[in-house]
């Protein structure tokens, strides 16, 4: 899309500029032809008025390339040298066909005055050439500027959104906690699964908030499977043990470090969308830590849920990429593959 406007906008300006060019040309013989004495000279016509155009987009181009190299004087020099070297060829040319034409048809040249008029002439285009340049830049730079001042004021809003997100946020997760607490005191004497499964909710809060309150740039990955671990054994809860989760770990996940909350998207992620209720067709979740490369590996393997669907903005994936390449650049990898029946998601994270 950016690139067919890019090219619709150089095909208007091409189309503006032979414009401009017909109708000065047109212009210029216009005003020869007005006089009585005058003869169509094709070799005039190609050595008179199409140089302009040369030297117009020549110096453009010079300046648009290399005015800040040290190549620019030279090349404005040997800009020079053609245009004057083509007046040469203009003169020596109207001179030696000169006696082969009939009196009066090309007027006589003298040199000394076709290069003063040739240099005016040069100095002329080259200052419009110049004018052009600097006004295409300014309205190039004009345009920039307003672009960054536009994203400056995206980000600060975005920044202003992520603040108010954050401080809300603030205020729900530490009273649930806090009467989650309550609950689970009074819950004790009562039910076993319950007391249990508002600990578990307890744990899953607590580990949330404080991954999110206190600037925790990685954590232990045992603390994060911890907390899958007890988001599966939650959702267990909720659906009387039915859900059908296979989860295996291999390698040592005491020592490593993870930047949080990022496995849990993809595990939260299956539980959203997957099928887990058949046996045939489990979640199957596989965590590898090699000790050797520091690399950790970390999949998801669901069924999809058939019938309605939940409706899914993409900001937890969105989320957690930006997070990884904030933190691992090109040490990880994370894709996912979306098939009729099944969907895989997949993380290889480098971390020493």
């Amino acid at each position: 899309m950016e690139s067919s406007k890019k090219t619709r906008a150089l095909f208007k300006l091409i189309i503006y500029h032979l414009l401009a060019w017909s109708i000065y040309i047109t212009i210029g013989l216009s005003r020869k032809f007005l006089k009585s004495d005058y003869t169509f000279d094709l070799l005039d016509f190609v050595f008179t008025e199409i140089p302009v155009v040369y030297i117009f987009y020549g110096n453009y181009y010079i300046l648009k390339k290399f005015l800040s190299t040290k190549r620019y004087v030279l090349l404005i020099a040997a800009e020079i040298f053609l245009y004057f070297s083509a007046a040469g060829l203009y003169w020596a040319c109207g001179t030696l066909i000169r006696p082969y034409e009939p009196p009066g048809t090309i007027p006589p040249y003298i040199f000394s005055e076709l290069i003063v008029d040739l240099l005016w002439i040069f100095l002329i285009y080259e200052f419009f050439s110049f004018g052009y340049y600097f006004a295409r830049e300014s309205v190039s730079k004009e345009k920039r500027l307003r672009a960054m001042e536009l994203e400056k004021a995206r980000i600060e809003a975005d920044r202003l959104k992520s603040e108010y997100a954050f401080l809300r946020a603030q205020i729900n997760p530490h009273f649930l906690h806090n009467t989650l607490n309550l609950f689970y005191a009074k819950s004790i004497s009562v039910s076993e699964e319950l007391s249990e499964g508002i600990l578990t909710l307890c744990e899953i809060m607590r580990y949330s908030m404080h991954a999110g309150e206190q600037d925790v740039d990685t954590v232990l990955l045992s603390r994060e499977i911890e907390h899958v671990q007890n988001v599966i054994k939650i959702n267990q809860l909720r659906f009387s043990n039915r859900l059908q989760v296979v989860f295996d770990i291999s390698g040592d996940i005491n020592e490593i470090r993870i930047i949080p909350l990022v496995i849990i998207t993809l595990v939260e992620n299956a539980f959203k969308h997957g099928e887990l209720n058949n046996d045939q067709y489990p979640l199957v979740m596989q965590l590898k830590v090699s000790e050797e490369d520091g690399t950790i590996y970390f999949s998801t393997h669901n069924r999809k849920k058939t019938g309605p669907k939940e409706l899914s903005n993409g900001i937890g994936m969105d989320n957690i990429r930006r997070r990884l390449e904030a933190t691992y650049k090109n040490n990880y990898s994370l894709t996912t593959t979306e098939e009729a029946d099944n969907y895989t998601a997949s993380l290889w994270i480098t971390v020493s």
